[in-house]
């Protein structure tokens, strides 16, 4: 299963005890929305939590900061990226190249900042 970092992801019901976990861990619940993994969660904890009741290896991804795409896929670093150890704030391969790349991205993050 792909987790998106930041995006919101639907689980199956898993049990009082892996929500009560889950919600200790940080993770984000929203009845209409699912779950949400955000900077605000132990994701490493709730990666584990997720893959032992789902009984499957989970696959993180993190979003374009700039259009909110998956970031991963078109990412060179895709292959040794700790997706667990690094800030969530990615570009995808669209808005990483070219000479305005990184214009792009502190604007982005500084209109962020000021909402």
């Amino acid at each position: 299963m792909k987790l998106v970092l930041g995006g919101w992801f639907r689980l199956p019901r898993l049990g009082s005890d892996v929500f009560s976990a889950l919600m200790k861990q940080g993770v984000r619940y929203d009845r209409e929305l699912g779950f949400k993994l955000g900077h605000e969660s132990d994701v490493e904890s709730a990666v584990k939590t997720i893959s032992g009741a789902l009984g499957e290896d989970m696959e993180l991804s993190l979003m374009c900061l700039v259009c909110s795409n998956e970031a991963c896929p078109s990412c060179p670093y895709a292959v040794t990226c700790d997706r667990r150890k690094v800030s969530p704030i990615c570009l995808c391969g669209e808005h990483a190249r070219g000479p305005g790349a990184f214009h792009t991205y502190v604007s982005t993050f500084a209109s962020m900042l000021a909402e």
